[in-house]
């Protein structure tokens, strides 16, 4: 009886979850080991990531010659120049953030998913990829803007933040939505009409403080806002993501 008590205290696993392969593993790294995952399947299968800077591309260059810096009155030029760089980094996202779920249930790697890992920790896990994606798409996407487009960050630093907070926002909401419609028959399309009234506060706040970022100006007010949303939308994506997915 002693020996059997001191093996299995000597065995004893802060995380008694069974879907936990690493016993000693913090939640965080096996958040980051699913955002790995993630990564290489991705790299992998370049076609994919290749078609969202393509689309990015694209947007910019056309939007290069239908505006252009001359097509805009110069009183008007921030703020449709601001809304026109969300629409696009908003659209190159949709085209990848939105597969964080949907490629488990493709691949059929989703089952083995959820034995061995929490539905929070994936969650974390794939946020963080679709964080990473964004960031990566916002390096190509918000210098390119700027030179085609000959749009003036007056304050970077602003704009950074703006950058961090809307794009954190947008990939928490994009991640939970995906593991909400990643076994529905019209995924593209449940996921659009769900994210449109989700996404508006968050887009309309970051291209008010983008708009303030290009004259200059740090806009404390959007960027509570994005604070905020971000907050929101990371508490309820934690609290409902295990009935979203495994259930």
């Amino acid at each position: 009886m002693v020996t059997s008590a001191l093996n299995s205290a000597g065995s004893s696993n802060p995380f008694p979850d069974s879907r936990f392969p690493f016993p000693g593993a913090s939640a965080l790294a096996r958040a980051w080991s699913v955002c790995a995952k993630d990564a290489a399947q991705e790299l992998r299968r370049r076609i994919a990531l290749a078609s969202v800077f393509f689309f990015a591309a694209t947007a910019l260059t056309l939007v290069s010659f239908a505006i252009g810096p001359l097509g805009v009155p110069p009183q008007a030029r921030s703020a449709v120049s601001s809304a026109l760089l969300w629409i696009i980094l908003f659209f190159s996202a949709a085209t990848g953030l939105p597969r964080a779920y949907v490629r488990e249930e493709e691949t059929g790697t989703a089952l083995a998913l959820r034995k061995v890992t929490a539905a929070p920790v994936v969650l974390l896990g794939k946020t963080l990829f679709n964080f990473c994606l964004f960031l990566s798409i916002a390096a190509v996407a918000v210098p390119g803007f700027t030179i085609l487009l000959e749009w003036n960050v007056s304050n970077p630093a602003a704009m950074a933040l703006v950058i961090l907070f809307a794009g954190f926002g947008l990939s928490v909401v994009s991640t939970f939505l995906s593991a909400l419609v990643a076994r529905a028959s019209q995924k593209n399309v449940l996921f659009v009409v769900i994210s449109f009234p989700l996404l508006v506060p968050l887009l309309l706040s970051a291209i008010a403080a983008t708009v303030e970022a290009s004259r200059g100006n740090l806009a404390v007010t959007p960027l509570r806002v994005l604070l905020a949303y971000d907050g929101a939308a990371s508490c309820a994506a934690y609290l409902l993501v295990t009935a979203a997915w495994e259930d």
